[in-house]
């Protein structure tokens, strides 16, 4: 048996759609997971475990790092057994809050695979190109784990099989971001099916002059470009309708000029807000969800966070 340090894994959030970019765009954010990998030959097992030792808040078919790196030994080094581990884990990423903890887990368990790969046989590792293909079809969410993995905004596509398809850009730091976290759970499962089969050509340009306007706000820094690239018609009117917690509060930011969005499915909202106004407005901000979350008796998680540059880090001990 070949012997295996210990692998340290730090994961960043992700934010994706990002208003019109559907399936198409994400940010890696400054919220982290972090995954503890030990090997031994006395490890006969998987094991995985909160570090604060909690009770894990999924059962066994749901562990998305095991599934992922037991998926990477079927891909890349078939007729090789994948080595058992033990996992500590500290989750910062809620499970179905929208901010890529999905993606963390599969980040994670890829990566770890790859460099369990390392030391069995370096000649067979898959390149750069490949194993990017595979993180980003593991899922079907590149838009997902691609910022979990590069870090910063990437904009990501694959259709009809063709190899995968991608640019990073850092997001400017002249602009401030916020998250809610209301305390209740949007499966994607279920949010995809609030979304309608077919739209309108005028939606659909809408949006495409939507991704123009991010664009042109990477390149050229100016807020009011990001305000009107965060606008969308194709998912975000289905998943906060009139009837939903967040409806009242995306109408007063609005009002409000503050830009905002959903983050992935929901049930998280980003919001952003000029960098040079955020002493005068955050105030402002903390009220306006402070009283819609009461008003529909919601507890929530509120906090500015950062985007992250570096993505996926890795250590090894």
């Amino acid at each position: 048996m070949i012997r295996l340090p210990k692998i340290f894994i730090q994961v960043p959030g992700t934010s994706a759609n990002l208003g019109p970019g559907f399936d198409l765009m994400g940010l890696a954010l400054d919220l982290r997971n972090e995954f503890e990998f030990s090997f031994s030959k006395e490890i006969t097992e998987f094991r995985t475990e909160l570090k604060s030792g909690n009770h894990l808040p999924f059962s066994e078919k749901e562990d998305l790092v095991r599934e992922s790196y037991l998926s990477y030994f079927e891909k890349f080094l078939p007729g090789h057994i994948a080595p058992p581990y033990h996992c500590k884990m500290i989750l910062a990423l809620p499970l179905k809050g929208g901010l890529g903890s999905s993606a963390s887990a599969i980040v994670a368990g890829l990566c770890l695979a790859r460099e369990v790969h390392k030391r069995i046989d370096l000649k067979s590792l898959p390149t750069e190109s490949v194993f990017t293909q595979y993180l980003a079809e593991f899922e079907g969410h590149p838009d997902n784990t691609l910022p979990a993995y590069l870090g910063g905004f990437v904009f990501a596509y694959s259709t009809f099989g063709e190899p995968i398809r991608y640019f990073r850009k850092k997001f400017p730091n002249s602009v401030a971001i916020f998250v809610l976290t209301p305390e209740f759970h949007v499966s994607t499962e279920e949010s995809r099916k609030a979304l309608p089969k077919s739209y309108h050509t005028t939606d659909v340009i809408f949006n495409l002059s939507r991704i123009g306007a991010w664009m042109h706000f990477l390149d050229k820094r100016k807020f009011g470009d990001l305000l009107v690239g965060l606008e969308d018609k194709m998912h975000t009117p289905y998943r906060i309708p009139k009837t939903s917690p967040l409806f009242g509060l995306a109408e007063s930011l609005k009002e409000a000029g503050i830009g905002y969005c959903l983050s992935g499915s929901g049930p998280s909202l980003l919001m952003f807000l000029e960098r040079k106004v955020v002493k005068s407005k955050q105030s402002l901000l903390e009220e306006m969800v402070a009283k819609e979350m009461k008003t529909s008796g919601i507890s929530y998680q509120f906090r500015r966070v950062k985007p992250d540059g570096l993505g996926v880090r890795i250590q090894i001990k």
